[in-house]
């Protein structure tokens, strides 16, 4: 995609409500460290000396009405330097620039602003931060402070560059004091001192950019954007040689992610004062090629990160990741974007692709965050590395407006909040508007945010003093997001009721199966206990009788069972009766067949049989008085009977052979 492809449109109108939303402050220990006065900044070249008597003309080599510093007080400045640096109260400080600033060479001022900057930002409270800085301003050293460094600011823009008078004052120099002025919150107003004197110095910032740092570039362009009218002119030059360093950087190692975070942030926060920044920000293109060249950037350093999550060693992991690629770099980064190209990120390739590579970081340093919350590490609520109360709420806000959001990062992200709203040491750290972008995004139904909408009520109903300060519009959001709660509550209970209900069901259908099983086992065995008896008796009878006698006893218990209306006992008595009957008919039978077996085979064998003697001849005669013919020899002699079949159900006596009479 070519830079000129980029378009951008503006996502809401410079007082619009859709404007700049909660913007993320810079970090205050990171984004001037390269920058930092030290004592290898003092020039060793011959300073200005002390001639206030205006008595030189304008074009000569001293402006009228500059102080200039006197000869011994040269020597002094690496001494006064380290002097500086080792003070660290606001008093002290005021008093050693009340009785030396006479002798102080131009860098040595600038760090007395630069050490008060660092002061003012160690300070949490807000209170005391609004009590101090009414101190600092109230206070005629300061005030006198200010006016030296403006004087001698003013003397090197009358010099023709590079000349003798003005190499105590360079890019580094000025860009520190802007840093600090705006750091100290003494110039964001219009009008104000601090405003006063970085407007007069624009000039020379034009003059010096060829000379800056990246992070001198990047500061430079952080603290213009927060001026309260940011001027366009400086803004557009510094993004235009940004955008040149940026693209001869090949190897991306002038930038790191801190400068790139402070420079997108800043042409975000700048264009959402003026309605028509893009047009009036150098030429056609000119702001699209600058984004295209920090999402480049970007990209490659996070491409060039390779992050292993540590689990083990938790500290070490973020501590090492923090120095690579910062957490609120990473987050400020796609924030910045977002608020600039709203939906328009996801149009583009270069910037999509950052979005992912953000997202897959920004994942793994969550699940480290998540497991030392955990885990009740302290060193997680101190220390860099991980995701702070901040960082959750930028991220959630910047791929919500990009449309990137999805539920992995979103559930990640409710995982570490619910677990920062439960510190051991102290309440949540969350602060009203941080708490509303999560809540807003409980509504966007991604993932489940029952949990941590949960902890917050409860927090909110033991400790009700915590939203005490909150405005009306922010109640409004979190009375909004509470009230998921009882829907999903009254669904979980539904849920909850129906599962009991089934798992009632299911146990009863199990009951009851089994205990027609058991009704079933316990019939067969009564039949059986009838039935033995009289199995023990035709037992003797041979083996091929047993097997239809046991065939009988399961066909008449599964015939008893299947009797409809009547109670198992019933159906058990039954079953045995009708057993017990049937093989007694069976035993009969199969006696009279055996008898007439035997008898034709003595017949056939020519054996005395009936009246021809004998006493067997006697007891076959008694056994075959049944109506049989007294001549019953041809009869017998074609007859051969077998065992009686055995029906698969009740029935009576088999018929009689038909050659019987």
């Amino acid at each position: 995609m070519s830079q000129s492809a980029l378009l951008l449109t503006p996502t809401g109108s410079a007082c619009g409500a859709d404007t700049l939303k909660s913007p993320p402050p810079v970090c205050v220990d990171e984004d001037a460290q390269s920058d930092t006065c030290t004592e290898s900044s003092v020039r060793s070249e011959p300073r200005l000396e002390l001639d206030i008597d205006g008595s030189r003309p304008l074009g000569a080599a001293v402006p009228a009405g500059i102080p200039r510093l006197p000869d011994y007080a040269i020597p002094l400045q690496p001494k006064l330097l380290k002097q500086i640096n080792a003070m660290h109260t606001k008093e002290e400080l005021l008093a050693f620039v009340g009785q030396c600033y006479i002798i102080l060479d131009p860098i040595n001022l600038v760090t007395c602003v630069y050490r008060l900057a660092r002061m003012y930002t160690g300070i949490r409270h807000p209170e005391a931060r609004q009590s101090w800085k009414t101190e600092l301003s109230d206070s005629s050293s300061f005030q006198i402070l200010l006016r030296t460094i403006q004087s001698h600011m003013l003397a090197a823009q009358l010099h023709p560059p590079y000349s003798q008078e003005v190499k105590g004052i360079d890019a580094r120099c000025v860009s520190n004091l802007i840093w600090a002025l705006v750091k100290l919150d003494l110039a964001l107003e219009a009008g104000c001192t601090g405003n006063e004197v970085i407007i007069s110095i624009s000039p020379l910032v034009l003059r010096l950019l060829n000379q800056s740092s990246p992070q001198g570039l990047a500061n430079l362009l952080w603290a213009y954007a927060k001026l309260a009218e940011p001027p366009v002119d400086v803004i557009s030059s510094i993004m235009s040689q940004m955008t040149d360093m940026l693209t001869r950087d090949q190897a991306g190692n002038l930038f790191d992610a801190q400068a790139l975070s402070n420079s997108i942030w800043a042409v975000a926060h700048a264009r959402s004062k003026l309605a028509n920044f893009d047009g009036l920000c150098g030429p056609p293109g000119s702001v699209s090629a600058f984004l295209v060249a920090i999402a480049i950037s970007a990209n490659s350093m996070l491409k060039a990160l390779y992050t292993r999550l540590d689990l083990v060693h938790l500290s070490a992991f973020l501590n090492n990741v923090e120095h690579k690629f910062s957490c609120q770099a990473l987050v400020n980064i796609v924030w910045s974007f977002a608020t600039i190209l709203g939906e328009e990120c996801g149009q583009h390739a270069i910037i999509a692709q950052l979005f992912l590579n953000s997202r897959k970081e920004a994942i793994i340093r969550l699940r480290a965050t998540y497991a030392a919350l955990q885990t009740q590490q302290s060193w997680v609520y101190h220390l860099p590395g991980g995701f702070n109360e901040q960082a959750l709420s930028n991220v959630v806000y910047a791929y919500e407006k990009a449309g990137m959001l999805d539920r992995e990062l979103l559930q990640w992200v409710f995982s570490v909040a619910t677990l920062r709203l439960d510190r051991r040491d102290g309440p949540p750290s969350f602060k009203p508007q941080e708490l509303c972008t999560l809540l807003r995004a409980a509504h966007l139904d991604i993932c489940e945010p029952q949990p941590f909408l949960t902890k917050l009520a409860r927090i909110v109903q033991t400790m009700p003093w915590i939203v005490r300060n909150w405005s009306p519009s922010e109640l409004n959001e979190l009375s909004r997001a509470l009230g998921l709660l009882q829907p999903a509550a009254l669904l979980t209970a539904q849920v909850q009721a129906q599962q009991q209900a089934q798992k009632h069901a299911q146990q009863q259908a199990a009951a009851q199966k089994h205990a027609q099983q058991q009704a079933q086992v316990q019939a067969q065995q009564q039949a059986v206990a009838a039935a033995l008896p009289l199995l023990g008796l035709a037992a003797t009878r041979g083996p091929s009788l047993d097997l239809q006698l046991m065939l009988q006893v399961n066909a008449l218990t599964a015939a008893g069972m299947g009797v409809g209306g009547l109670h198992s006992s019933s159906v058990n008595s039954l079953a045995a009766e009708l057993l017990a009957a049937e093989i007694q008919q069976m035993t009969i039978q199969n006696v009279i067949t055996a008898q007439l077996n035997a008898a034709a085979a003595a017949v056939a064998a020519g054996m005395p049989y009936g009246n021809n003697g004998g006493s067997n001849a006697q007891a076959y005669a008694h056994n075959l008085s049944m109506g049989v013919s007294s001549d019953p020899l041809q009869t017998l002699q074609t007859l051969q009977f077998n065992p009686a079949p055995r029906p698969l159900g009740i029935q009576g006596l088999p018929p009689a052979p038909v050659s019987w009479p």
